[in-house]
């Protein structure tokens, strides 16, 4: 049984009811899921660097994660941003992608965290564009509502929602 007291980082319990009461299919949920959690550590990593959230390069983001990985391994989980570590950390899958993410001193767990956050810049962009307004000024409440609306319109033209091409 779980803590109710316990802080959930990237994702609140008021959030995630929100998110399971949208009228959404359980991918579109899922995947709101990450753009939120994503959010959170964007806006992180642009605060530290003093810039606003757009402008963040996927670079960037990999030598802010490779930060707090190697913060996490040195000083202990709870000195690093992101407190998690895996269950089975010697257990690391071949990373055969090419991408900016690959030559990162990161477990593959960590270069599949990398990879969610700076897919989910690409839909944040979208939604910010939507509301003029900077990234990290959006909301989770935001973020849902323009979900909700996309994979509405989507439907009704018979298409797949476009934030999950990302």
């Amino acid at each position: 049984m779980s803590n109710p007291h316990v802080e959930i980082q990237f994702l609140t319990l008021a959030e995630a009811h929100a998110i399971n009461g949208a009228l959404l299919s359980t991918m579109e949920k899922f995947m709101t899921r990450i753009t939120i959690s994503s959010l959170r550590i964007i806006v992180k990593i642009a605060q530290e660097l003093a810039i606003h959230a757009e402008e963040l390069t996927p670079a960037q983001i990999v030598q802010w994660i490779e930060r707090d990985a190697l913060i996490r391994k040195e000083q202990g989980e709870d000195a690093a941003f992101l407190k998690w570590t895996s269950p089975h950390p010697d257990l690391d899958f071949e990373d055969t992608r090419e991408d900016e993410v690959t030559p990162a001193k990161l477990s593959s767990h960590e270069k599949f965290l990398t990879r969610m956050v700076i897919s989910a810049m690409q839909a944040l962009g979208a939604i910010a564009k939507d509301y003029s307004i900077h990234l990290e000024d959006l909301t989770a409440e935001q973020v849902i509502a323009w979900v909700e609306r996309d994979a509405k319109i989507k439907r009704e033209q018979g298409i797949e929602a476009a934030f999950l091409s990302w």
